[in-house]
C-alpha cells in the first residue's frame, strides 16, 4: 500500500471521532498543522511571506512536463553548459528532469519553502544544480531559459473562483514577477510559464517575446484566467506555454 494512503487509513478512526465533537474537525486541523512539519511550513509562508510569495503549496511530481522539458533541451542544444533558472522548483523534480536532458547544464532552483528546498538538495548531489530559499533571482544572474510552471497561482482562486482575484492575488503581483524574470533572462533566451492564472501576453515585459507554436498535452490550457483589472476572464483559455526573448 501506498505509505500515504497507509498513513491516511491510520487516521480515518481518528476523523470520525472527531466528527462527533463539536469543533473536533476545527482543532485537528489546527493540530495538525501544528505537527507535520510541511504543513506547518506553509503556514509560515502564508503569514510571514505573504508579500512575496506566489502558489503557497509546494505540490509536484517527477517528470510534470516532458514535452516541454523535452522542447527545452532541443532548443537549447547549440549551447554546451545552459544556464536554466527553475523559478518554485519546490522539492526539485522540474530541476532532475532537466538535468536527465541536459547533463551540463548549471541549473538554478529557488523557492520559498525551506522544508522543499531540503528536500531537493537531499535528492539532487549534482554540483551544477543549485537550490536557493529566494522569492526572486539576483538581479545580476543570467539564464538561456526561464521555468515558471505552476507558479503564478493559487489553490484559493482555484477552489473559491471569485469574480476577482484582487485579494488573493491581484495581476500587479504576477508583473512584478514577470518583470523580475525578463530581466535575467539572455535576448534570445527562452521563458516557460504554464498552469497559470494569468496571461503572459497581458503584461508589458510581453512585447518583447514571441510566443511558441509549442503546445503540450501535460499543462492542458488554463481557463481560470484573470486580467490586469484583477477581474476574471469568461470563456478565455490560454494555450501558449513557451516564449522566445527576442534577440538583442
Amino acid at each position: 500500500m501506498d505509505p500515504a494512503a497507509e498513513h491516511r487509513d491510520r487516521l480515518e478512526p481518528l476523523r470520525m471521532a472527531a466528527r462527533l465533537v463539536p469543533g473536533g474537525m476545527a482543532l485537528g486541523r489546527w493540530l495538525r498543522r501544528t505537527v507535520d512539519p510541511d504543513l506547518r511550513e506553509i503556514a509560515r509562508l502564508r503569514h510571514a511571506e505573504a508579500g512575496q510569495l506566489f502558489q503557497p503549496f509546494p505540490d509536484t511530481s517527477e517528470d510534470r512536463y516532458p514535452t516541454l522539458f523535452d522542447a527545452l533541451a532541443e532548443r537549447l542544444a547549440d549551447l554546451e553548459a545552459p544556464r536554466l533558472l527553475s523559478f518554485g522548483c519546490s522539492s526539485g523534480a522540474e530541476v532532475r528532469a532537466l538535468r536527465r536532458r541536459l547533463p551540463l547544464a548549471r541549473i538554478t532552483g529557488i523557492d520559498l519553502n525551506r522544508r522543499a528546498l531540503g528536500k531537493a538538495r537531499a535528492a539532487d548531489r549534482d554540483p551544477r544544480s543549485v537550490y536557493r530559499q529566494a522569492a526572486a533571482p539576483d538581479p545580476g544572474e543570467r539564464f538561456d531559459a526561464v521555468l515558471a510552471m505552476a507558479v503564478f497561482r493559487h489553490g484559493e482562486l482555484e477552489a473559491r473562483r471569485p469574480a476577482s482575484c484582487s485579494t488573493v492575488l491581484p495581476f500587479a503581483r504576477f508583473a512584478e514577477g514577470i518583470a523580475a524574470l525578463d530581466e535575467v533572462l539572455e535576448p534570445g533566451g527562452w521563458l516557460a510559464i504554464g498552469n497559470a492564472h494569468f496571461r503572459f501576453a497581458d503584461t508589458p515585459a510581453a512585447a518583447n517575446y514571441e510566443a511558441d507554436p509549442l503546445r503540450i498535452a501535460d499543462a492542458p490550457p488554463q481557463a481560470l484566467l484573470y486580467g490586469p483589472d484583477d477581474r476574471q476572464l469568461a470563456g478565455v483559455t490560454e494555450p501558449a506555454v513557451l516564449f522566445r526573448k527576442h534577440p538583442a
